[in-house]
């Protein structure tokens, strides 16, 4: 008797995990839709620019959820450095793996600011943090040999993004701290992090900041993080 109620419970939680994994799949590809994947990463290059700067991440360094690219993070900062001379790496999708093989074909080239943007897809595909940790301190690395100053961030607190659904949201928000806390190792004379899980507790209507997704950010939360991010340039 026991070992049948057992049974029945354990046949009742995994379809109730079934449903969930069915549920969530179906949220994920329904928002999806709503954003589309063809946004190119802004560049502006100028072999005669007295300031070169190197974007690299992964969707939020190519600008996806916005109306244009000009309204990435890139983008704005070329608003703000007109006689800049920027080149852009990112990919959407991107993890850190496909970061470092980026970096390590970048080696030989100078820049005096490097703005890396990568980590996310790294916490939503459970990289292991171990994994993490060491990729990390690599993209770093690489990143310290062709930049002069490096600014590393990755995305705020995935659990609160209105995509995923508890208690999806509860780990996500796990990982994203630990994430915090690795990439705050990094930091020296050279490197700076940023703390857009910080920046998030400043802005008052978040949601309004997420494009129709639910993931990526619009063009005002873009903007949002370019201004926090401009901070650690120290001008």
């Amino acid at each position: 008797m026991i070992f049948s109620t057992g049974l029945k419970i354990l046949r009742l939680f995994v379809i109730v995990c079934l449903v969930f994994v069915a549920v969530q799949y179906a949220t994920i590809f329904y928002f999806s839709q709503k954003v589309p994947q063809t946004t190119k990463p802004f560049e502006k290059i100028d072999q005669a620019a007295k300031l070169r700067v190197l974007f690299l991440g992964d969707s939020t360094a190519v600008g996806t959820g916005t109306s244009s690219n000009i309204y990435s993070t890139a983008g704005w900062f070329s608003r703000d450095y007109p006689d800049a001379s920027i080149d852009n790496y990112a990919k959407n999708g991107l993890r850190l793996k496909g970061f470092i093989d980026i970096l390590s074909g970048l080696q030989g080239r100078h820049y005096d600011l490097s703005v890396m943007q990568i980590g996310c897809n790294d916490i939503i595909y459970m990289t292991r943090l171990s994994d993490i940790q060491k990729r990390q301190r690599q993209a770093v690395d690489l990143a310290k040999n062709i930049s002069e100053q490096v600014i590393i961030l990755h995305c705020g607190d995935l659990g609160k993004a209105k995509l995923f659904l508890w208690p999806l949201t509860e780990l996500y928000s796990w990982r994203s701290f630990k994430v915090r806390d690795i990439y705050r190792a990094s930091e020296d004379s050279r490197v700076k992090y940023v703390d857009i899980i910080e920046l998030e507790k400043s802005v008052k209507n978040l949601p309004s900041t997420y494009a129709p997704d639910n993931l990526h950010l619009n063009d005002e939360g873009y903007h949002i993080w370019y201004q926090f991010i401009k901070n650690k340039f120290g001008h």
